[in-house]
């Protein structure tokens, strides 16, 4: 048996200007952390069939890689040559469609197991690029950078991205104090709607692709609050990240109808009353998790705002490991 646990992440700046569409011309921007809300992937080799069986929200059995229906699953199966007698389960602790990264999860965990399954020891970034390259090349997804690389380096993580895409991977240096006082004031909910980024990621590049020039300055001004965002978390002055938050959430509205609703607007703008410096929708927007940060004592007052609405808060903290072989038990035979 093998079992990988990958982490999700928490955009903290920079977000989107990730995207190849933007990045080939410009250069991109992220800071970002992995927390510990887990993708977790368990594949044995059942000895009496070569069968193919996967097992997620439906469960599938095939003869052949090609008939699979998971996108993500047939394109790492066929890129690792992994054709049979395998069966893999997933199970994560928040529902794809969350905002969360969880396709990017999903694959850099199910790369990290069918690499340790085969014997061979492949490093973060080549988990991370693979893994980015089976969604945008092998797929066709909108996906950027971002997701790959948090699941599989974990941590409070910078990438720097040239415009050849090659990306420069570096560990903020945040003190302890300054990470403690990031997971006591920042507060997590849930929005109880799930809803696909393929689709506001797709309108995001093809804004940019055209080069309408309020999106590119959209991007630009994202990217500057990101590397702003980052400076304050090293020195360690996180109210200016509340301030800073809020006025990435003003911007991010503002590239996508569908980022926000009323209800939404309406949840934030109390939120900031009760003593939120500010927030956002995690992700591409439209639905997932909100995230706020909170101004020292008012947390209980944000939570009550939250609760009013029905929303449940998800308590997190900073996963520092990444994407991780928990398990590898095997009986020893070959591919």
């Amino acid at each position: 048996m093998i079992l990988t646990r990958t982490p999700f992440r928490l955009p903290l700046g920079g977000g989107s200007t990730d995207l190849p569409a933007y990045y080939e011309k410009h250069g991109g921007f992220i800071f970002s952390v992995a927390i510990n809300l887990y993708m977790y992937i368990a594949i044995i080799r059942p000895p009496a069939d070569d069968l193919i069986r996967l097992k997620y929200r439906e469960s599938e059995e095939v003869e052949r890689v090609e008939d699979l229906k998971h996108r993500l699953a047939k394109a790492a199966l066929k890129r690792t040559g992994i054709d049979k007698m395998i069966e893999i389960s997933s199970l994560a602790d928040v529902s794809d469609g969350t905002g969360m990264g969880s396709s990017g999860s999903y694959l850099v965990g199910l790369l990290n197991a069918l690499y340790a399954l085969k014997g061979e020891n492949m490093s973060r970034r080549h988990l991370a690029e693979e893994a980015f390259e089976i969604a945008t090349a092998d797929l066709g997804l909108p996906d950027g950078k971002q997701d790959f690389y948090l699941a599989s380096f974990g941590n409070f993580c910078v990438l720097d991205i040239a415009p050849s895409g090659a990306v420069t991977v570096q560990n903020a240096n945040i003190s302890r104090t300054t990470q403690a006082e990031f997971e006591q004031r920042t507060l997590l909910f849930y929005t109880g709607v799930r809803r696909s980024s393929e689709d506001i990621l797709k309108e995001q590049q093809a804004n940019i692709r055209e080069k309408k020039q309020d999106a590119i300055e959209l991007k630009h001004q994202t990217k500057r609050i990101g590397q702003n965002i980052f400076n304050v978390f090293e020195a360690g002055r996180l109210d200016e990240f509340g301030s800073l938050l809020d006025e990435h959430w003003q911007i991010k509205r503002k590239m996508s109808a569908k980022m926000s609703s009323d209800v939404f607007d309406e949840i934030y703008e109390k939120a900031k009353g009760a003593g939120a410096l500010g927030g956002k929708i995690v992700g591409a927007g439209g639905g997932g998790f909100f995230l706020v940060y909170c101004r020292e004592g008012a947390q209980n007052a944000v939570r009550k705002v939250f609760s009013e609405y029905g929303l449940r808060e998800v308590l997190f903290s900073v996963d520092s490991a990444g994407t991780q072989v928990l398990v590898n038990k095997q009986r020893g035979f070959t591919i």
